[in-house]
């Protein structure tokens, strides 16, 4: 990965509500930032393995790619930059990040069905005392979409990230995509990925409707 200098931090500014978000179920989060042409691409590793991103427009040309902590980039961000950059910390962020092109639409999901989903998860997590009962409900298949003779099965874990990011809002809806290897839910304010082997564990506690 080559990691370069990131731009001001009012053009990572939008990024500041999936940090705070990721700090809270992970306060070891980072933050792994793509810059391309008039885009700028931001993901955090929740800590079940699954990618939340979203990517925001933005005016500077760069291309960058670089990996933060959650915290440093919150008080870099607050502090208008002031104390410098970040230290970057790309040999934590190792593993690919999902495609940038090339996905396919499956089915487009309301909003009130995803958290019917994550609440049902959420309250079968408050009787399971276990690891590995914890381990098999994150990763059940909770939603299959199709389209034609194409089905994708999602995870319970895929929802879960999307709402305790706060990329659902709502009366909206999440798109179920797919690429090789990866599967999407994209939202309106962001989406979460997730490959096949994931472990979800951590993804059910903190669930608000």
């Amino acid at each position: 990965m080559a990691a370069t200098s990131l731009p001001a931090p009012a053009v990572l500014s939008d990024f500041a509500p999936m940090a705070e978000r990721a700090v809270l179920i992970d306060p070891l989060a980072v933050l792994r930032f793509r810059g391309m042409a008039d885009q700028v691409a931001g993901f955090v590793r929740l800590p079940y393995e699954v990618i939340a991103g979203r990517a925001v427009a933005t005016t500077d040309s760069d291309s960058y790619d670089a990996t933060v902590s959650a915290v440093d980039f919150l008080q870099w961000v607050d502090g208008g930059g002031s104390a410098g950059e970040p230290p970057h910390r790309d040999a934590h962020w190792l593993s690919a990040l999902p495609p940038r092109a090339g996905w396919q639409r499956i089915e487009t999901v309301p909003d009130t069905a995803v958290r019917d989903l994550v609440r049902a998860g959420a309250q079968l997590a408050r009787d399971t005392t276990t690891k590995p009962g914890q381990e098999a409900l994150v990763k059940a298949i909770v939603l299959t979409a199709t389209a034609g003779d194409q089905t994708v099965d999602v995870p319970l874990g895929a929802l879960s990230g999307l709402t305790r990011m706060g990329f659902l809002p709502p009366g909206s809806s999440a798109a179920v995509d797919i690429a090789p290897g990866w599967i999407r839910l994209a939202a309106p304010f962001g989406s979460t990925f997730v490959s096949s082997g994931g472990n979800l564990l951590g993804l059910l506690g903190g669930f608000r409707p």
